[in-house]
């Protein structure tokens, strides 16, 4: 059942995920060559902490860390271990949320550590895009298959491979709701948008031909043929006048 959202709850929704904004804004700051992604979780920890908002995916079926990190093949749920080290080159996915009041936020970015190849930079951009022109459809009336259509389209004209498998959802008084937002038309519901739904929308895409499969932690997701992928994500109110990107910063 998908819960519409009140003008209230999504103010709240919007102080849940300015928090997630600013957060992943300061952690974008500290990827650099020779930083683990266990620093970067404790730096989220301890964010949350100051704000006085708790991290939304500490513990969260089972997850061991504040904030996802995923490294190169790794497409999503990267668990930041202290032995995991980002080096020049390498292409970073941040995913993070928190818990404001009983409200959830989330989002996600890519960030290109240093100088990196025409083919990542493709990859990162591509992904950013299917992002954006997915909002631009978030209007009452319009379907998920639509916002599926235009996420795949726009991932394969950037020549990459979409993630069906895992997407994006509904969010509110839980990080996950109905709907399930997928990123290929071929497995999105029949759903019209209403005013006051909430999406979280997140395109992942990666460079080669090959599946995806999790490793023997059970959470990190990669690619078989070892090529990069990316991560974007927005968490978006459905109004009457259009989307409200939540986690955006102004």
């Amino acid at each position: 059942m998908i819960e519409l959202k009140s003008k209230e709850d999504i103010e709240k929704l919007k102080i849940a995920n300015r928090h997630v904004a600013e957060i992943l804004h300061l952690l974008k700051e500290y990827v650099k060559p020779g930083v683990s992604a266990y620093e970067l979780d404790q730096i989220a920890y301890e964010e949350c902490k100051k704000r006085g908002v708790k991290p939304a995916f500490l513990g969260l079926y089972g997850f061991p860390a504040s904030l996802c990190v995923s490294i190169n093949e790794e497409v999503v749920h990267g668990i930041p271990r202290k032995d995991k080290i980002i080096k020049e080159g390498d292409v970073v996915s941040l995913d993070f949320g928190v818990e404001y009041e009983g409200w959830y936020g989330d989002a996600a970015i890519t960030v290109a550590v240093g100088e990196v190849s025409d083919r990542k930079k493709r990859l990162i951009e591509g992904v950013e895009r299917s992002l954006e022109e997915a909002i631009k459809l978030c209007y009452p009336g319009k379907n998920l298959k639509e916002i599926a259509f235009v996420i795949q389209k726009t991932l394969l004209d950037y020549k990459l491979t979409p993630v069906c498998t895992y997407g994006g959802h509904g969010i509110g008084r839980k990080p996950h709701e109905e709907p399930h937002v997928t990123n290929c038309v071929e497995n999105a519901d029949n759903v019209v948008l209403q005013e006051g739904m909430v999406l979280a929308i997140e395109p992942m895409a990666y460079l080669g031909k090959g599946k995806i499969r999790v490793l023997k932690d059970g959470w990190t997701v990669v690619t078989t043929d070892k090529t990069h992928a990316a991560h974007f994500e927005h968490s978006v109110a459905i109004t009457e006048n259009g989307p409200i990107v939540l986690s955006k910063l102004d």
